[in-house]
């Protein structure tokens, strides 16, 4: 898999429906609308995304005037270089008042660019981890500041195929296997026939969300405490080892090699999944919409589990510009977005899975009317509570690279995974020096 800059995960969900709109960023006045004399506060909301995004945003945006009848919302969606024009929108001084955010989050947050939430939802009597779990909260938090309230963000949950299943006599996944039952698994559902693999057991890359995972279910992490990187310790050596082993030792898993001679980039078991050429992968909540037609037999349950749960989840906040001259009001407009009532038109479109709990936990989202195949959302639901935080520093799109970079040779079996990890140690002492 390719190294990508952050919105990797927003072009899968957006695809190739980009909004056609030139925007000019000089002409983007986000903070600098003033109040009329006893009128509404005007505010602007930045969003990425495709039509389906803008069209769900409208409809929350609609809920929150009726609930907020002081506030009018101007929305502009940014499908392009979403990053790079709202920091064209912070150096002129005409920033959002509210902006969608994800991975970068501490990127804006290091640059003073976003205002501390707390006081704000305190004020409002909202109470960020009851209302978003506590692994949504340090995702974007850092030094006890909220950098942005949690807006939508399922958990990574395995996708398998049932007929494979099926076929081989393997029990369907239910959230409860350890790494031995997972790894039996594999091997028995990866399918050879005249020496060829006709499907794969398992199938993953080196994208963060995988190589992470593996490493923090075995007590790991990609930086300690205090800040400093442990990439080559113990754990994450056996545990980037287990997987590793899938792959060369097992061949229960597809290596670079076997991805580019099926005509796929390292990394993409989606399209694998999607031929019946997989029997379980891991991704998010998007790819059940591009299957939501698919005549293949599937279905989705939670992860497995280490020596401990931990799953990463996928989605974005709403943060409030530092530039905002309405703080108040941008604050009062995240918490009404990141409400049931503001989250509801997530849930009734099938957009996304919602950050707010109440609402994953409602039957209207573990039985929306649009799941007619009848999809076992609750595998996101019973996940939230496993959810970790990778270390989202303003350096985090660095440290990707690094491991990405210094890992390639080991994924092809050139390299060890110790002395690989022993590269990427290197790497990010010095790119956290």
């Amino acid at each position: 898999m390719s190294t990508e800059p952050l919105p990797r995960l927003r072009r899968r969900r957006i695809g190739a429906a980009l909004l056609a709109a030139g925007l000019a960023v000089a002409g983007l006045t986000a903070c600098a609308d003033e109040e009329k004399p006893g009128g509404p506060t005007s505010l602007t909301l930045t969003i990425w995304g495709n039509a389906n995004d803008k069209t769900v945003m409208d409809q929350r945006l609609a809920l929150a005037k009726k609930a907020l009848p002081e506030i009018d919302v101007k929305l502009v969606q940014i499908s392009e270089e979403y990053n790079t024009k709202v920091q064209t929108m912070f150096a002129g001084g005409k920033a959002p008042d509210v902006l969608m955010l994800s991975e970068e989050i501490n990127v804006y947050s290091s640059k003073g660019q976003l205002e501390d939430l707390t006081p704000h939802l305190k004020k409002a009597n909202v109470d960020p981890v009851a209302r978003f779990g506590q692994g949504p909260v340090d995702t974007y938090s850092t030094d006890g500041k909220l950098w942005a309230a949690p807006d939508r963000g399922g958990a990574m949950v395995l996708y398998y195929n049932k007929a494979i299943f099926d076929a081989q006599g393997v029990a369907y996944p239910d959230g409860t296997w350890d790494w031995a039952k997972f790894r039996e698994a594999a091997q028995k559902l990866t399918v050879r026939e005249g020496g060829k693999v006709k499907s794969w057991g398992y199938a993953a890359g080196d994208w963060w969300p995988w190589l992470l995972t593996w490493m923090y279910q075995n007590g790991g992490s990609v930086l300690d405490a205090a800040g400093k990187p442990v990439a080559n310790s113990p754990a994450n050596v056996e545990a980037i080892q287990f997987y590793n082993d899938l792959v060369l030792k097992d061949r229960s898993a597809p290596s670079p090699i076997d991805y580019a001679n099926a005509g796929l980039s390292n990394g993409q078991p989606d399209a694998l999944f999607a031929q019946g050429k997989l029997a379980m992968g891991t991704t998010g909540f998007w790819n059940i919409a591009s299957l939501k037609d698919s005549k293949l037999k599937w279905d989705i349950a939670p992860l497995w589990q280490g020596k401990q749960k931990a799953v990463p989840a996928f989605g974005s906040g709403l943060a409030v510009s530092s530039q905002s001259k309405h703080k108040d009001a941008a604050a009062r407009l995240v918490a009404f977005l990141t409400s049931a009532e503001g989250q509801a038109p997530i849930v009734t479109s099938g957009l996304d899975v919602p950050s707010n709990l109440e609402v994953v936990n409602s039957d209207a989202f573990k039985k929306p009317a649009w799941n007619t195949t009848g999809v076992n959302l609750a595998a996101f639901t019973e996940s939230a509570s496993a959810i970790y935080s990778p270390p989202l520093v303003p350096e985090w799109n660095e440290i990707q690279k690094a491991y990405t970079d210094e890992m390639a040779p080991v994924w092809n079996g050139k390299d060890s995974v110790q002395a690989g990890l022993d590269r990427v140690q290197k790497s990010l002492e010095r790119i956290l020096s």
